[in-house]
């Protein structure tokens, strides 16, 4: 069966495709014009074999690319579902570039596009490629891809019927990957997984916060509780909530500090915070007593994706320290960005630091499997892991559409993950073996 080769896929302003490579040229198919049926719809592309002329506006990418009974086949097309219409899509484009860029460098044909762009009677997307050397978007026509990464920004435009009927529609394609298909949400994740019995030991109770009564019950098991909004994210609306010499305090994220309010019974403070939960739904949980460095709490933050082979692996760990009279870690909010081999090593010693960090790893997997097992399709995930000081490991969040990770080591296997991936549904959709070769 012939093999994979890694080519140079150029796609002129006229619509004329071109693939250059020594192996295809060698193998006498040099200015021949080849059918591609494209994408997992087979939309026929004719390609011709050879070097394109020089155009100003034409893209270029490495591409996957074999050849059988003088059929070309290229893969995979990976398209960013995001809001918006036409170019003026919306979304965080610096990591749409990033995307685009690594496909070019790994080989995938990588385009952006919007529900408006979708033709269903003919199978074509109007999306948008990236032009590294001019740094601009511009349009073309493709054929449905492989994969569809779904970076729909915000839960407001998420739960619009009109996206929620995209998003199934393309659920339901075959050969078409459409994965990390909505935001979690903070309550039914933990309602989930504490069903899962190989999970549930590292959650903190948790429950919906809804009357007096459960705070009360709440309270008299834990001397400290964080107050979080259900569909929350960064760090936005959490509370947290302690007990100190018979009084309550309660402390609230705003900006980069927390400033603490004190109630003398829980009532009082119960009244202070209800008009918001009339409006925000919230859950309660059990507040953990982190491990702290330097007079101040941390936790881990987890990059899980699956990669070329469809499995799931860890990315990358790093430290995420609160900031100053702050009561979350995230670094909007005034956290610090650390490294893992520097902080559990200096409050574990060098033994325990190699366990935890081996710990954290199978968990964030345990993690990763038991919410595929919930969510359906997830190609990637962040999570928010706790250590306490005697090293007892905590689950807190995941993030179904993580952001980028600021460490540059995890950043870049990031990206390569998203395509390696790509790499792999393609070589499954078409059943073809999945390690490309480059000659």
């Amino acid at each position: 069966m012939p093999s994979w080769h890694s080519g140079l896929l150029t796609i002129l302003p006229t619509g004329q495709w071109y693939l250059s490579n020594k192996k295809s040229i060698s193998e006498g198919h040099l200015e021949e014009i080849l059918i591609a049926p494209l994408g997992p719809c087979q939309k026929n592309q004719p390609v011709t074999i050879g070097l394109a002329p020089v155009a100003a506006d034409r893209y270029r990418t490495r591409i996957r690319w074999k050849i059988t009974d003088d059929t070309l086949h290229l893969t995979p097309l990976i398209g960013i579902l995001t809001s918006g219409e036409g170019a003026s899509f919306k979304g965080n484009r610096e990591n749409f570039i990033d995307i685009c860029k690594m496909g070019q460098k790994k080989g995938a044909l990588v385009f952006v596009f919007t529900p408006d762009g979708v033709n269903w009677d003919t199978k074509e997307i109007n999306g948008h490629l990236y032009h590294s050397k001019k740094e601009e978007w511009f349009s073309h026509t493709f054929p449905f891809p492989h994969v569809v990464y779904n970076r729909i920004p915000t839960r407001k435009v998420e739960t619009k019927p009109y996206m929620q009927e995209l998003v199934e529609r393309f659920s339901r394609l075959e050969n078409v990957t459409l994965y990390n298909q909505k935001f979690f949400d903070k309550h039914d994740l933990f309602t989930e997984l504490q069903n899962q019995n190989n999970v549930a030991s590292f959650l903190p109770q948790t429950q919906k916060l809804d009357t007096l009564s459960t705070l009360k019950n709440f309270s008299k098991s834990h001397s400290l509780l964080y107050l979080k909004p259900v569909l929350g994210r960064a760090g936005k609306g959490i509370m947290q909530v302690e007990k100190v010499k018979g009084n309550w305090l309660l402390r609230r994220v705003e900006r980069k500090k927390a400033p603490t309010e004190t109630y003398s019974t829980l009532k009082k403070l119960w009244e202070q915070i209800k008009p918001l939960l009339d409006n925000t739904p919230y859950i309660i949980q059990q507040g953990i007593r982190l491990a702290s460095y330097q007079n101040r709490i941390f936790d881990i933050r987890v990059l899980v994706q699956k990669n070329g082979s469809g499995c799931f692996g860890v990315t990358g760990m790093g430290i995420r320290q609160a900031g100053e009279d702050s009561i979350t870690t995230h670094v909007p909010r005034g956290g610090a960005i650390l490294l893992l081999d520097e902080v559990l090593p200096a409050l574990f010693g060098e033994d325990e630091a190699t366990r935890l960090k081996n710990e954290l790893r199978n968990t964030a997997l345990l993690f990763a499997m038991a919410l595929e097992k919930s969510k359906g399709v997830l190609g990637e995930m962040s999570m928010d892991l706790g250590v306490t000081p005697d090293g007892a490991i905590y689950f807190f969040e995941a993030n179904a559409k993580p952001e980028k990770f600021d460490e540059p080591s995890i950043r870049v296997s990031s990206l390569e993950n998203i395509i390696s991936f790509a790499h792999y549904l393609s070589s499954q959709s078409l059943h073809l073996p999945q390690s490309p070769s480059s000659r």
